[in-house]
């Protein structure tokens, strides 16, 4: 029974009921003639056959997609090597110390969910895996175990992609988040006491208690960025009151149509929030462009405005008023170019209202590099509505401030030797002060020996120009000296504004 069966507490018929009808419409007529001369009570379906047709839909949803989540054991490098050394005495051979073995329980497990079968991929939270350096990782599907590789990671979303060589792995539908509401009945699949790794996971249910609710801070890790590690301390996690038992992180939260509408996670455990809350990363339109750039083996990219924004007064919030006062806005950046001052508030960001600093940064933060943001400004006394202004503005590219660093396997194209990105991605743009040209470009990798080397080009230079031509962003910059075949001089700024040329010989 599909879950569009049970509506209001009433069970309808299916779509193939509904062509039968259209075909054969007099068959049905002798059902409509009776339920019509029954008395009404008789024609209301009991509390139990309610009651046994959504455990039905709650049932045939665990079955369709449990294939689809794994479990994910994380194993020191050191003490897998050490265990297996280890010799046994009188001749016994050792079981259950080898990750692979029927009997192996390991002490660090999360669970991950299948995104394509076809090429293994599956995607399971970044804290699930650990330190990449010291840690293998193994998967369980079907009680089958496989090693698994990290194809890449975003510390910025909490997301990592792992690949397996195995057949017979079922791809999990992907719904949208963005439809949820508040009182929607979702399942949450994972890995409670590694259970999984037996072929036989667990299954919990309950209700989308709340939205957009944030992870809370965790001041000691990261003074640079108030202890908002990842883009979900900014408000973006689904609450359910699902219960998420310890190992459920990486796991599915499905809707009743079997589709994954988040990826359950152990991000906000915190002594002081609710035991009991059980949170998911969303399964929305940010969710699925990371995804695609993870399974290319590539790190994703996070938009970038350019101001300093704060929240409004109590009293301005108290009299309704909703918006990010801007405090400062860099130069050279997109906000600066799209005419933002200080002052200014933005009170919407492509339609949808913005009530704070984090409504601002988690806005931004979720789009591409060169995303095209509506931005609805308010200058003057906002109180009194003065000037509303209508912009448009691109995003450059975030310095994702993170202590784990985006791990990608994909090999990115280089020009003679030579890779840029954006200069507001650089460290030195986000620490050094003066800062160097927002508008710029910096170069990330130099290969030794290779033409650019040669030039005298280094790591952490910022480009401004290939020619007489100005270069702002990446794509930019590869149309630019795609057109030339011979030499090409490259305009490099300091933080003070001094240029100083280099040309790049074939």
């Amino acid at each position: 029974m599909h879950a569009s069966l049970i509506q209001s507490g009433t069970v309808q018929l299916g779509s193939s009921a509904r062509r039968m009808t259209r075909v054969r419409p007099l068959v049905f007529l002798p059902v409509y003639v009776l339920l019509h001369a029954l008395p009404i009570a008789a024609q209301q379906p009991d509390a139990q056959s309610v009651a046994l047709a959504m455990q039905e839909v709650v049932s045939m949803t665990i079955a369709r997609s449990e294939r689809s989540v794994v479990a994910i054991a994380r194993v020191r490098k050191d003490e897998a090597d050490a265990v297996a050394t280890l010799p046994l005495p009188f001749g016994l051979q050792r079981g259950g110390n080898s990750p692979t073995d029927p009997d192996f329980i390991p002490l660090e497990y999360g669970a991950g969910v299948v995104v394509d079968g076809e090429d293994g991929l599956i995607v399971t939270t970044l804290h699930v895996l650990g330190d990449l350096e010291t840690s293998e990782h193994f998967v369980w599907s079907q009680k089958r175990p496989f090693k698994a590789d990290v194809v890449a990671t975003s510390p910025w979303l909490d997301l990592a992609v792992l690949k397996v060589d195995a057949e017979g792995l079922l791809s999990m539908p992907l719904g949208d988040a963005s439809a949820l509401k508040k009182g929607h009945i979702v399942l949450a699949l994972g890995n409670p006491y590694a259970i999984a790794r037996d072929g036989s996971l667990s299954a919990s249910w309950g209700f989308v208690s709340n939205l957009n609710r944030s992870a809370p801070r965790i001041p000691t890790r990261s003074k640079d960025s108030q202890g908002r590690e990842t883009l979900h301390h900014f408000g973006t996690l689904i609450h359910t009151d699902a219960k998420l038992a310890f190992g459920y992180s990486g796991g599915a939260l499905l809707n009743l149509e079997g589709e994954m509408v988040g990826l359950t996670t152990s991000l906000t455990a915190s002594p002081r929030h609710e035991a009991s809350a059980g949170l998911a990363i969303p399964v929305d339109a940010t969710f699925k462009r990371v995804l695609e750039a993870l399974k290319r083996g590539e790190a994703p990219e996070f938009g970038f405005l350019g101001v300093g924004p704060a929240t409004l007064s109590t009293n301005l919030r108290q009299l309704g008023h909703h918006g990010a006062r801007v405090d400062t806005v860099i130069e050279g950046t997109p906000a600066a170019k799209a005419d933002v001052r200080p002052d200014d508030v933005i009170t919407h960001v492509n339609g949808r209202p913005i009530y704070g600093d984090s409504d601002l940064f988690r806005a931004v933060g979720q789009a591409a590099p060169g995303t095209i943001l509506s931005l609805t400004v308010v200058r003057g006394d906002i109180a009194a509505n003065d000037k509303q202004i209508e912009t448009e503005v691109a995003v450059s590219k975030k310095f994702v401030n993170t202590i784990r660093k985006p791990v990608s396997t994909k090999i990115q194209p280089v020009w003679r030797g030579l890779r840029v990105d954006y200069a507001t991605a650089s460290e030195s743009f986000a620490r050094q002060l003066p800062r160097p040209p927002a508008d710029s470009l910096v170069v990330t990798t130099v290969v030794e020996g290779s033409p650019a080397w040669e030039s005298g080009l280094q790591p952490g230079d910022f480009i401004t120009h290939t020619g007489d031509l100005q270069v702002t962003t990446p794509k930019e910059f590869a149309a630019a000296v795609a057109e030339g075949s011979g030499e090409v001089t490259l305009h490099l700024v300091a933080a003070d504004g001094t240029t100083t040329p280099r040309t790049v010989s074939p």
